[in-house]
């Protein structure tokens, strides 16, 4: 694993209050997954990592792999 996706898992696990989370783990299938959760994971995964990510391509990751290819992909165009 990329230490950008050890960082996002971490980061996932913290902000959804789930521990135990894989790359594979879809955002849906999380219990406490609502819009406001989706929301406060975006601001803490731009504030740790120094990046602004796309709206629409942040919602449209159903996982933390997605995600962690999202956020790299981000850091890589800077």
């Amino acid at each position: 694993m990329s230490d950008i996706t050890v960082d996002l898992v971490e980061l996932v696990e913290r902000v959804t209050e789930n521990p135990g989370i894989t790359t594979a783990r879809k955002f849906e299938s999380l219990d406490n997954w609502t819009s406001l959760v989706a929301l406060r994971l975006l601001t803490d995964i731009e504030d740790a990592f120094g990046v602004q990510l796309d709206l629409r391509a942040y919602l449209a990751v159903t996982d933390v792999g997605q995600l962690s290819a999202l956020v790299s992909d981000t850091l890589a165009v800077r």
